[in-house]
């Protein structure tokens, strides 16, 4: 009893934590979706926890806690390869930066360089 306490206590406070950098601008509301959705499944298991039981012996396995552990894996499987895909989108994005940035520096270089040349030309 008192460890379907703790976790609920903790599904709870994880829930207001997400909320609190949501609305914080910390964390972004897409990010958010995949850790409201985990928080929520602690909720639920802390209330219910007999659903393990169930949902183990829907799959086939034989002891409910490497259930768990199945689902915590899938978890993060899910959110790491959500992180790659965005990381690889900021890479993409970043490197067109890059280059938008060099062709602006070498276009105010050149206009420097028109520049003190018309100066030369005025000063003769």
């Amino acid at each position: 009893m008192i460890t379907r306490v703790f976790f609920i206590i903790i599904a709870i406070i994880l829930i207001m934590y997400i909320y609190h950098n949501v609305k914080k601008n910390m964390l972004s509301q897409d990010e958010s979706i995949l850790w409201i959705i985990g928080a929520f499944f602690i909720l639920i298991l802390s209330i219910w926890p007999n659903i393990v039981i169930w949902l183990a012996d829907i799959v086939g396995i034989a002891y409910p806690p490497s259930f768990l552990f199945l689902i915590t894996s899938v978890f993060l499987v899910v959110f790491l390869f959500r992180n790659s895909q965005q990381i690889s989108v900021l890479n993409e994005k970043n490197k067109e930066l890059i280059q938008d940035l060099a062709l602006l520096e070498k276009r105010l270089r050149d206009l420097e360089t028109l520049k003190n040349k018309e100066k030369k030309h005025e000063q003769m």
